[in-house]
């Protein structure tokens, strides 16, 4: 009777921390670090503030671990698309990227300027994180396009994926995001564009509209000599 009361004791007090977790996540997302205090993160929650602290011992302890969790299930995500033998490499690199556009479309620049300004030890582990543990998955994928013929032989997979990166990353500057008016997540995804589609319109289809409106001409034509 007592180990079952100590268990549902521990439960409650597990979902009571993921709980708080949650929902800072979400208010660290959309209000940044500095604006945010112990205080509203408690008074938002219906909690008290010292409730918070038996959990955390300060904001910062706290973003940490939103940051921990949140990693932890970016790459369990990332891991798991790669993983899977039913989607093709261009599958792959598109779930990839819908995935971190998707998850991009939750920061906001108040966070990220936080970040390299406020906390840029914090930053700075970001950067590994994607150094030492998303950048390995996706060059795996993109070695296995190569491989499978399905990306061109001829390019450095390595150096494209350090392109994207780089561009990502220094764009991501919130000086250049206020200034060009710009959401993480809308960047991202002009970068995608860009660098996996690039800028030409492709040959086919331009031969392709180049021949309907051919078509549509001479049908114009005879419409009029009809006439």
């Amino acid at each position: 009777m007592k180990t079952k009361l100590v268990s549902e004791v521990l439960s409650l007090d597990n979902q009571l921390r993921q709980r708080i977790l949650e929902r800072s996540r979400e208010l660290f997302f959309r209000y940044g670090y500095s604006r945010l205090s112990m205080d509203e993160i408690a008074e938002d929650l219906g909690t008290s503030k010292a409730t918070l602290y038996r959990y955390f011992p300060d904001k910062e302890a706290l973003l940490r671990t939103v940051i921990e969790k949140t990693s932890e299930q970016v790459l369990s995500t990332l891991r798991s698309i790669s993983a899977d033998d039913k989607l093709s490499v261009r599958d792959k690199l598109s779930g990839f990227l819908t995935f971190l556009s998707h998850f991009m479309s939750g920061l906001s620049r108040e966070l990220i300027q936080d970040l390299r300004s406020r906390l840029p030890e914090v930053w700075g582990e970001l950067e590994a994180f994607r150094r030492e543990k998303i950048f390995p998955i996706i060059s795996e994928v993109v070695a296995e396009g190569v491989a499978m013929k399905e990306i061109r032989s001829d390019l450095d997979g390595r150096l494209f994926l350090e392109m994207f990166f780089f561009l990502a990353q220094e764009f991501m500057n919130p000086d250049w995001l206020v200034t060009n008016d710009y959401a993480p997540s809308e960047l991202l995804n002009s970068i995608i564009r860009i660098v996996f589609y690039g800028i030409f319109i492709d040959d086919r289809l331009s031969q392709t509209r180049k021949t309907r409106n051919h078509i549509k001409d001479r049908k114009n034509a005879k419409k009029k000599s009809g006439n």
